[in-house]
């Protein structure tokens, strides 16, 4: 008899060690978080994690105010709920957000941080005219007569180490009896940046096809009609691109009447992943002003994103400049300020409209400002001096 009872208790206690760890591994926790003078039973709570990192990484983690661990790390055991999280490393600017955890599910966080102090670093000592960035995001191709070659050259952007941009531009097109594209006002890339186009002025632009063998002088076609050639670029672009794009989307999502007629009908900014993209909208409770949209086609939707932010909102979007940040998650605003001719602030905010950071402010030649693909550096045209020509400069913000 003691032998049966004795097994009894071996094979309980055995399913109760196994249930134990099966529910532990589910993420099972007994919480006495929730005790208080009238309830002292401990609850039963499936829980969820947090995935932190940051860029640069090695930055201490809060959550609550408390201080837990440090990127890059994982906080397990955490009651489904709406946790306070900041990231904060010497030397950045804090970064802050309300995170919500779930249960069983891991909810991924990226920090972005930025130098509370960046600094600006010459790319170009040529005089650059005008520049412009790549379909795919890798070139920067930038217009300068003041050059012992002048023309169009080309600034690369992916694995260039800070310190040697300048050692690997290139020429791509020289300057010809017949063409003197180094004098333009403007410079586009075509989507599949096959193309250069350059504007001359307001009738006339010269239009280079790039070809495959290297060679840098090239005869351009002279073109009036420009609206014929953007026209082209736009067809190719939504035949090749687009289409597929919202075929593909609409195959896994319910995507919104507003969306859609925003894909359809109007300028639509794709992130460098391709998965998501942003767009104008009308301000529903201001006629005055307008939002930007920004759409997130992830399938499947990371744990906690949403398909749809509004993260800014802006007065005039002939004068507020929007452009993507090289995560996808975040954005690159250009406003002016007010009363100053040519002088803007540089910030970054992430999607969901939290954590918008100043990065700079000060004079700028224009409105473009591009992420390089590391995201450690942002591309501008600016003169430092008096009377000194504009040149491309890094903001350097980490």
């Amino acid at each position: 008899m003691k032998n049966i009872v004795a097994l009894a208790l071996t094979i309980s206690s055995i399913f109760i060690l196994t249930l134990a760890v099966v529910l532990y591994g589910d993420g099972w926790r007994i919480d006495f978080s929730g005790k208080t003078q009238t309830n002292t039973k401990p609850e039963l709570v499936k829980t969820g994690m947090l995935a932190i990192r940051s860029i640069p990484d090695g930055a201490k983690v809060y959550v609550n105010e408390k201080l837990i661990t440090a990127t890059d790390d994982t906080i397990s055991s955490l009651r489904p709920s709406t946790y306070t999280i900041e990231v904060k490393k010497e030397g950045f600017e804090p970064w802050k957000k309300e995170v919500k955890v779930f249960p069983e599910l891991v909810t991924d966080i990226t920090a972005v941080l930025v130098l509370q102090s960046p600094r600006l670093e010459p790319l170009t000592n040529t005089d650059v005219k005008a520049f412009s960035l790549s379909s795919n995001q890798n070139d920067i191709a930038f217009l300068t007569s003041n050059h012992e070659e002048p023309g169009i050259w080309i600034l690369p952007l992916a694995n260039s180490p800070l310190g040697v941009f300048r050692n690997n531009t290139r020429l791509l097109i020289e300057d010809t009896a017949f063409a003197t594209p180094s004098i333009g006002e403007q410079i586009w890339w075509s989507p599949n940046d096959k193309e250069i186009l350059i504007k001359m002025n307001e009738k006339g632009y010269l239009l280079y096809t790039l070809p495959a063998q290297n060679t840098t002088k090239l005869v351009p076609l002279s073109v009036t009609n420009v609206q014929s050639t953007l026209a082209r670029w736009e067809t190719s672009w939504r035949e090749n691109f687009l289409q597929p794009k919202i075929e593909l989307i609409s195959k896994s999502q319910q995507i919104s009447k507003d969306t859609m007629n925003a894909l359809e009908n109007q300028d639509t900014f794709w992130s460098p992943d391709e998965d998501k993209f942003f767009y104008l909208s009308n301000n529903s409770e201001d006629s005055s002003k307008y939002d930007i949209t920004v759409y997130n086609a992830e399938d499947p939707l990371p744990v906690a994103e949403q398909r749809v932010y509004h993260p800014l909102q802006i007065d005039d979007p002939e004068k507020t400049k929007v452009y993507w940040y090289s995560d996808s998650y975040h954005l690159i605003t250009v406003d002016p300020v007010p009363g100053r001719d040519k002088y803007y602030t540089v910030s970054l905010i992430r999607i969901d409209g939290s954590n918008q950071t100043p990065i700079y402010t000060g004079t700028l030649e224009s409105d473009q400002a591009y992420t390089t693909p590391s995201g450690d550096k942002i591309v501008v045209i600016t003169s430092l001096k008096d009377n000194s020509k504009p040149n491309l400069y890094a903001i350097v913000i980490r």
